[in-house]
């Protein structure tokens, strides 16, 4: 059966998911995510997506972006095949490194961009890695949020203005939004 197209939309924002070959590690070691984290940084800029955040985890990673000049399909094949050749080389093995074809969530609004957001940054605490979600360091959470310093290809300065128009309040929102209890109130429809 053939596979579904992807559809170019430039303007949406997407969560992109992709497992390992039989749930296996995609990144051994730091060298490993350090080098995705390059390719990543490299298709970014050379797609024109706009990246809103990731998480890198042993058999897995999540990435949030926003779909603009070429489509995600381009992108994401760029992003596999160069990480692929490099860890097969590295790791002196053969075949597949990802196993099914990675997965694309179409973002509908705003209140499922900011959950995405939340999923994303909390992914390690709840697979028990880390206390935190900024005590995670494959992730984009802490760069957003101002506890390290942000990888220049992250859109820290777009992510915080969807949570509050004045960047010093901005990152305290976010993080009160993704530490709190999932299921709780979106920002700004509470007090």
């Amino acid at each position: 059966m053939p596979r579904a197209q992807r559809f170019h939309e430039p303007g949406s924002y997407r969560h992109i998911t992709a497992r390992g070959n039989d749930r296996g590690a995609i990144f051994r070691d730091d060298t490993d995510r350090w080098h995705f984290l390059g390719v990543l940084a490299d298709v970014t800029r050379s797609c024109g997506w706009r990246c809103l955040g990731w998480c890198l985890l042993t058999n897995h990673y999540h990435l949030l972006v926003q779909e603009r000049t070429k489509p995600v399909s381009i992108a994401m094949h760029l992003l596999h095949s160069r990480y692929v050749r490099a860890f097969n080389v590295r790791h002196a093995r053969e075949g597949h490194v990802f196993g099914e074809r990675y997965r694309v969530a179409t973002v509908e609004d705003d209140a499922h961009l900011l959950m995405a957001i939340r999923y994303v940054a909390r992914n390690p605490l709840e697979a028990g890695l880390c206390s935190s979600p900024e005590d995670w360091p494959w992730s984009s959470y802490g760069q957003l949020v101002g506890a390290s310093r942000a990888m220049s290809f992250l859109s820290r300065a777009h992510v915080l203005s969807l949570f509050d128009p004045v960047p010093g309040r901005a990152s305290e929102v976010v993080r009160r939004f993704v530490e709190s209890v999932p299921g709780t109130e979106v920002p700004g429809t509470g007090p």
